[in-house]
């Protein structure tokens, strides 16, 4: 009987801290909000293998002019060090904050985006991107583990 409880009581301990993967607070990933960016949806999900879990923010850009500079400007006006993509599909990534960094940011367009690994967080920004047929964006926050 002594094995069965310490067994039972180990799996929900494992449960338990799987149920709470690190993440990304709320506040965190509305940083990205500013006067031209938008945030239509906001989603998380953990990829296979992931011992955290990722938000998801899908961005529209309402202004004329660069969209990634847009967004840019106001993730470092939220005080993370950007840096621009130097391959595609990614345009934007970056730390914050700066001095021993907590989270990491990653942008690239909407159509970009892999669904493979996440049906509902696609279903939902496929809603939610409706409508917007131009400058759809999708940065992905997750926690430094």
């Amino acid at each position: 009987m002594a094995i069965v409880v310490v067994g039972v009581a180990t799996f929900v301990a494992l449960i338990s801290s799987w149920l709470n993967l690190p993440g990304v607070p709320t506040d965190v990933t509305e940083s990205v909000r500013s006067e031209h960016v938008r945030i239509l949806s906001q989603a998380r999900d953990t990829s296979p293998g992931n011992d955290w879990e990722d938000s998801y923010a899908l961005l529209s850009i309402d202004s004329d002019g660069s969209p990634v500079t847009h967004i840019e400007k106001a993730l470092q006006s939220a005080s993370w060090e950007t840096h621009r993509g130097s391959t595609a599909p990614l345009l934007l990534s970056g730390d914050m904050p700066v001095e021993n960094p907590k989270y990491g940011v990653t942008v690239i367009e909407y159509e970009d985006f892999d669904c493979l690994d996440r049906p509902k967080v696609c279903e939902e920004f496929k809603e939610a991107a409706h409508g917007h047929d131009k400058n759809i964006f999708v940065a992905t926050f997750m926690p430094y583990v």
